[in-house]
C-alpha cells in the first residue's frame, strides 16, 4: 500500500466560507500526471460521544438534519470549537446535546475520515462512562430528542438502517466490539 501523496497542488482558492466550512479549489496535478480541479470542503474537527450507562445503555440523540432532510438518530456529536481539543470538544458536546458528564473517557479508535473523496473533515470518537446527569444546553439552531436504548439495541438499529450517521455507525460497531455486544 502506497502512502505517498501523489497529488501536486498547484494553486488553491476559497470559493466560499461560513463559521462551520470553506469550500476550497484547487489546481492539481492527478497521480496520473493529469492537470485538473479538485474541490473540496474543509470543517472543523468533528468529535462523538458513545455515553454507556451503569445499566448498558447508550444515549441516542435525534434531530431533523437539514441537508438530508431527514429526522436523523446518532450519537452526541458536533464540531470543535477554534484550538479546542478533540476530548474537551467531545465533553462539551456531550453536556450541549444530553446534559450529562462523564468520570472516564475513553478513545474508540483513532481518527475517522468520514468521506475522504470531498471533504477534509476528520473525527474522534470517545466511550464516556460514569455519567451524571445535568442541563442541556443546545445550540440556538438545535432542537433535540434523546433517548437511551440498550447498546445491543442500538447496533441492530445500525444494522437495520434506522441510524444512517456515518459518525454514529462507526462509533456504534467499535464500542460494540470492545464491549463485546454484538452477539
Amino acid at each position: 500500500m502506497e502512502d505517498v501523496n501523489n497529488w501536486r497542488t498547484l494553486s488553491s482558492r476559497l470559493i466560499y466560507e461560513n463559521q462551520w466550512i470553506k469550500l476550497k479549489e484547487d489546481q492539481v496535478i492527478a497521480p496520473s500526471g493529469a492537470p485538473g480541479i479538485y474541490g473540496y470542503v474543509e470543517s472543523r474537527m468533528a468529535v462523538g460521544v458513545v455515553s454507556l450507562t451503569e445499566e448498558g445503555e447508550i444515549y441516542l440523540v435525534g434531530q431533523n438534519r437539514y441537508p438530508t432532510k431527514c429526522y436523523s438518530w446518532e450519537i452526541p456529536e458536533g464540531g470543535a470549537e477554534e484550538n479546542e481539543t478533540a476530548i474537551d470538544a467531545a465533553k462539551r458536546e456531550l453536556r450541549e446535546e444530553t446534559g450529562l458528564t462523564a468520570t472516564s473517557w475513553e478513545p474508540l479508535g483513532g481518527e475517522v475520515h468520514l468521506s475522504n473523496c470531498f471533504t477534509a473533515e476528520r473525527a474522534f470518537i470517545f466511550l464516556a462512562r460514569g455519567l451524571t446527569r445535568g442541563e442541556t444546553d443546545f445550540d440556538p439552531t438545535e432542537k433535540i430528542s434523546k433517548k437511551t436504548v440498550p447498546l445491543k439495541s442500538a447496533l441492530q438499529m445500525a444494522l437495520n438502517g434506522e441510524i444512517v450517521d456515518g459518525l454514529s455507525l462507526i462509533a456504534i460497531h467499535r464500542a460494540a466490539l470492545l464491549l463485546g455486544a454484538q452477539g
